[in-house]
């Protein structure tokens, strides 16, 4: 009887440790704009992309789990050719960014701001965690949100039409 006392303790700890994501944005939901300029000096406005579905990634240059994301987004990027890539990179500064990007071979928008984790960007889409990507489709809503390679294959493939799979 008293295993039953403790396993349920147990299991009451683990419940409270256990809190489901609430995320700031649900898929439907407008993306936030963001206004800025790349680490090449290019201007941007997200609500004014001619882009049909962009992919906004969150990323620090100092994440494994970001490389390898970032890695297999660039393998499988001739699937991807009709997404806008925009990426906002932790990092000490945007030297560094240009240099990962280059290692990275990583076409697309790259933005660096000193803020970090305080820059617009992360707290507008409540980032806590590297990589974070949200898909936006033609009309600048989230479509969804994905935290590794696996989840975003499965969000691009479950907006897929049936005839084009």
């Amino acid at each position: 009887m008293r295993y039953k006392g403790i396993l349920g303790l147990l299991l009451l700890t683990l419940a409270s440790l256990t809190v489901k994501a609430q995320y700031l944005h649900q898929p439907g939901d407008k993306a936030p704009d963001f206004e800025g300029v790349t680490i090449d000096g290019t201007p941007y406005h997200l609500l004014e992309s001619q882009a049909e579905k962009i992919i906004v990634c969150f990323w620090s240059v100092d994440c494994d789990y970001c490389h390898d994301f970032l890695r297999s987004f660039r393998r499988h990027r001739c699937r991807l050719k009709d997404y806008e890539l925009v990426t906002f990179v932790l990092a000490d500064d945007p030297d560094q960014v240009r240099k990962e990007v280059k290692k990275l071979r990583l076409k697309g928008l790259h933005f660096f701001d000193p803020a970090g984790w305080d820059s617009a960007p992360f707290l507008d889409y409540d980032v806590n965690i590297t990589p974070t990507v949200v898909l936006i489709d033609q009309d600048k809503n989230i479509v969804g949100e994905a935290f590794d390679w696996d989840e975003f294959k499965s969000l691009i493939e479950s907006l897929q039409e049936p005839n084009s799979r």
